[in-house]
């Protein structure tokens, strides 16, 4: 399986974890050091621990992919998503149109999702529970 094949399958695979919300499904793709991180509407950065915990919390209604390219250097991958999300976070809407930038590092042998980079473009803060 070529490597872009091989990523966009893994990113499938990830996606639908989340959506299920299957904390130990999800495991598979992250890395040990995953990161969520935003800069808009303000800097936050959610650490792997705080997201798996708010994963329970985290219901997508509906994801529509409306662009994304993958492209892979070695054992680097990176894909760029703008998707259209519908969800709740935490109780509170966190729906609208995201660019989404994952950032994968392939280690022995596996594709793990190192840090997202999400930028709402018409959703509103990130609801915390810190």
């Amino acid at each position: 399986m070529a490597d872009v094949d091989e990523l966009r399958a893994r990113d499938e695979g990830w996606r639908r974890s989340i959506v299920a919300r299957d904390a130990e499904a999800v495991l598979d793709f992250l890395d040990e050091d995953y990161r969520l991180e935003l800069v808009q509407p303000e800097r936050s950065v959610i650490h792997r621990e705080l997201w798996l915990r708010t994963l329970s919390d985290y219901h997508v209604h509906e994801w529509t992919e409306e662009d994304q390219v993958i492209d892979v250097q070695g054992d680097l991958g990176v894909i760029l998503h703008r998707v259209y999300m519908r969800a709740t976070v935490l109780g509170s809407d966190r729906s609208g149109v995201f660019v989404l930038t994952d950032i994968w590092r392939r280690q022995d042998g596996r594709w793990k999702v190192w840090r997202r980079h999400s930028t709402p473009l018409t959703a509103g803060s990130l609801p915390t529970t810190d």
